[in-house]
């Protein structure tokens, strides 16, 4: 018998138990299983055995990670890549973790890496879509999702994510044609639908918004941003009571709905409902307090009460929230005109064009700027 234990304990020995490989294979066993903490001491164990073992420390990144402790996943997948980790789940690992820590140049950087192991990887290039635009490199992001559709020219999420960068840059045709090819592989495809209701709605093509806003609801009734959406119809249509009753369904369907909240707003204002619009402009700050066009619109309401103290607080949170708003400067350069406030108001005119969409006033604004640095010194 003891003959027989002592050959089991070698055998043992040679197969690697209390090796480095051993440890992390129990490491990866425990992860697995979602026990957590027996994983880390088991890749730790591997690293105590061998300080080189690199996938134990990718191990212990990745067990960070699932805890959200995004600094410390960084810093062990940082030692495995310098130890010789450097394949595409490693990449999309690290890719992952830059995101999370808001570093998204270097996410797509490394999301590029893993792409030059599987080029033909069609998920990798709509994940690497996804962190370029997030980056707000538009045209790079409409790169990626366009190489996922010429390498799966069936794949509807492709052509959806290509439709909503050409919209961003502004190609309306093209990002029309790709989400009817998004909705023609895939017919029940809401978000596609309600996005082109939200492109006719762009365009002014009210007709064709109807329609599609219509076709959203018949996919899924109670799918809030079409609901809201057809709201938005009926209220291009005049038939603002048919608005108001669908703004209400939304937030009756999610109270939580900002943009029904705020489209409320903004109907009541319209129909001189000052009280019940303010309201519906605090619930869609409850909801959404980083929503910069309600600061404005609040602004707005303030200036026409006489109010200029509060419209000029509303005024610079929403050009705080979003230093690109140009429509907020633009309301800020007349509130500090009025105030005698003329170099803060050239400053605000000049955002205003800077930001703006081509505006259609910049000869006037320009005038209107140097008259005020004239006045300001």
């Amino acid at each position: 018998m003891k003959a027989y234990i002592s050959m089991v304990v070698a055998l043992l020995v040679l197969a690697g138990c209390g090796t480095e490989i051993s440890y992390y294979k129990r490491g990866v066993y425990y992860e697995n299983k979602g026990d957590y903490g027996k994983a880390i001491r088991e890749y730790r164990a591997s690293i105590k055995h061998d300080s080189t073992y690199a996938l134990s420390y990718m191990g212990i990144g990745s067990v960070m990670m699932k805890n959200k402790q995004w600094e410390p996943a960084l810093e062990n997948l940082l030692l495995a890549n310098t130890l010789g980790i450097n394949n595409q789940d490693f990449f999309m690992m690290l890719g992952q973790v830059y995101e999370e820590l808001g570093r998204m140049d270097l996410a797509a950087e490394v999301y590029g890496r893993a792409i030059k192991d599987r080029p033909d990887d069609v998920l990798l290039h709509l994940t690497l879509g996804a962190s370029l635009e997030k980056n707000r490199d538009f045209e790079g992001a409409l790169a990626e999702y366009n190489s996922a559709i010429a390498l799966a020219i069936d794949f509807p999420e492709a052509y959806y994510h290509s439709a909503r960068m050409l919209t961003t840059l502004n190609k309306v045709h093209e990002a029309e044609e790709n989400y009817l090819q998004a909705l023609k592989l895939k017919n029940n495809y809401v978000q596609a639908q309600n996005n082109l209701t939200v492109l006719y709605l762009d365009s002014d093509r009210i007709r064709k918004a109807r329609e599609s806003a219509e076709k959203t609801l018949k996919i899924d009734a109670g799918y809030v941003p079409g609901v809201v959406n057809m709201g938005i119809v009926h209220e291009l249509l005049g038939e603002r009571k048919k608005a108001e009753g669908f703004y209400r369904k939304a937030i009756e369907i999610d109270a939580s709905s900002y943009i029904a909240h705020f489209r409320l707003a903004m109907l009541l204002i319209g129909d001189q409902r000052d009280s019940d619009a303010l309201e519906e402009f605090n619930k869609t700050l409850e909801f959404r307090p980083d929503f910069s066009p309600a600061y404005n619109e609040m602004g707005l309401m303030a200036l026409d009460n006489g109010n200029f103290s509060k419209a000029l607080e509303c005024l610079s949170r929403a050009v705080a929230i979003d230093s690109t708003f140009a429509i907020a400067y633009f309301n800020l350069g007349g509130i500090y005109s009025n105030m005698g406030e003329f170099r803060k108001a050239a400053d605000a005119y000049t955002r205003y064009l800077q930001y703006a969409r081509a505006p259609s006033d910049s000869t006037e604004i320009q005038s209107r700027i140097g008259i005020l640095l004239s006045a300001g010194k």
